[in-house]
């Protein structure tokens, strides 16, 4: 039996941890981390195994740039997408967020299907992407 794929949610809010591993519960592995510091813990230790993560940027102590800039020093990011869910729609936020080159930015409230297919896509693309190589 193949084992579901690894999706680490990342959000201060119970509420919306739950709400977005409702979404992908069926199927992939849902792992919920509640500030940045559980999900560098989680990173540190399991990246090799998550397929995505979904990342809030507002949190209290570690918030979701620190989580970015840890995965930047790790060279993380070129390996392991991460979308941010965020309902910070500031341009000075996107722009920051896409100078670390995540995969996408969805903005709070978001349409489950919507979002759903959005992250089956950039798993998609970055498991194509590993097993033949960037220059596609």
């Amino acid at each position: 039996m193949e084992t579901k794929k690894k999706i680490l949610v990342v959000d201060d809010k119970g509420i919306n941890r739950y709400m977005l591993g409702g979404i992908f519960r069926e199927e992939y592995e849902v792992i919920e981390a509640a500030g940045g510091q559980k999900a560098i813990d989680i990173i540190a230790e399991d990246s090799k195994n998550l397929a995505v993560v979904l990342l809030d940027i507002l949190m209290p102590v570690i918030d979701g740039f620190g989580v970015l800039e840890y995965m930047k020093q790790k060279n993380l990011l070129e390996s392991l997408p991460v979308v941010i869910v965020t309902d910070d729609d500031s341009e000075e936020t996107s722009d920051r967020a896409f100078d670390y080159k995540v995969a996408d930015i969805v903005i709070k409230p978001f349409e489950p299907r919507i979002i759903r297919r959005r992250v089956q896509n950039i798993i998609e693309l970055y498991t194509y992407r590993d097993k033949y190589g960037n220059g596609v």
